[in-house]
């Protein structure tokens, strides 16, 4: 009975947070509808260009933006009005896991004030008390670093006169 409390108060927390590698079915189905939905986009040379759908939703006291690139969640931001304690940054990093494990490289004079973690496979997680956690996977990076490459080209065509 100990082992099924200890369960329930680890698997609780961690369905009300977004997981990357989610499609928006399955965010909708833990959030419900999304509060607003917008284009993901980057500027480079003077263009605009978009390269993904931000989701934002709330659950209780957070505030969720989820990035869906090539149909799944690829960035993920948590913001809540308090405090962060240590059990909400391991739901969080636990949560996004994807079955790898996040190593915490955070500099020791930073801590209340920032935090940042890694994964072997590139994802990364930065905390800063006033903005909250932002959870990037490899995927992001190379979406928004095609769209960036995508318009300096655009920028550099030579016109048809």
């Amino acid at each position: 009975m100990k082992c099924f409390f200890w369960f329930l108060l680890f698997l609780l927390p961690a369905s009300l947070f977004a997981r990357l590698g989610e499609r928006e079915a399955e965010l909708t189905a833990r959030f419900g509808p999304p509060l607003s939905r917008a284009k993901e986009t980057t500027a480079q040379h003077g263009r605009v260009v978009e390269f993904g759908v931000r989701l934002n939703y709330r659950q209780g006291d957070w505030f969720i933006t989820c990035v869906i690139v090539d149909g799944r969640s690829a960035r993920e931001f948590y913001n809540k009005g308090d405090e962060w304690t240590e059990d909400q940054f391991t739901t969080v990093l636990a949560a996004n896991s994807q079955g790898a494990r996040w190593t915490d490289i955070s500099k020791p004079s930073t801590l209340k004030l920032a935090r940042e973690w890694r994964r072997a496979d590139g994802a990364t997680a930065s905390w800063q008390k006033i903005q909250g956690m932002d959870v990037i996977q490899p995927a992001y990076v190379r979406a928004r670093n095609l769209a960036e490459a995508k318009a300096k080209a655009e920028a550099s065509r030579i016109p048809k006169i």
